[in-house]
């Protein structure tokens, strides 16, 4: 119970700060007085709860949420920053990463997430187009989530 008051403590500070930061109407600061500052306060104050405990299931969330967050607010500010698809499955590779390295959970998506998002980012000229992919792939995919589902329900066992 006490991690939990942490974590709403880390919260009302953050969007506090954010508000009070709305009100002081600094000039400076009002370009990022937006929704994506909401997504880096929230990943920010995961982070704050995974580090001050032994718990580390807020990791992967933390580290989501905080890189979707810088991602949006680069996304309008640097011309050369990669498309949403390929930063959110690098995100999503990283937080896999991260939390393998905390919790031995997670090194294959993690691996392969980043992967992907990486030749996405650097060979994107010589790939074909995800879309086409998926869209070559679209009968499958209920039958591909089916079996994986069942798999993890049925055979994946710790």
């Amino acid at each position: 119970m006490k991690q939990q008051s942490k974590f709403s403590g880390f919260i009302l500070i953050g969007i506090g700060l954010f508000f009070f930061a709305m009100q002081m109407n600094i000039e400076i600061i009002q370009p990022y007085l937006t929704w994506p500052t909401l997504i880096l306060i929230i990943g920010l104050a995961l982070l704050m709860q995974a580090g001050s405990g032994k718990d580390a299931s807020h990791l992967f969330s933390g580290v989501f949420l905080t890189g979707l967050g810088i991602h949006f607010h680069a996304l309008g500010k640097i011309p050369s920053w990669p498309e949403p698809l390929q930063m959110i499955t690098l995100l999503t590779g990283i937080a896999f990463l991260i939390q393998y390295k905390k919790g031995k959970d997670g090194l294959l998506p993690g691996l392969l997430l980043t992967g992907l998002s990486l030749w996405l980012i650097f060979f994107n000229q010589n790939t074909p187009s995800v879309e086409n992919i998926f869209a070559e792939a679209k009968n499958f995919w209920p039958i591909i989530l089916m079996v994986l589902g069942a798999y993890f329900i049925f055979f994946k066992k710790k």
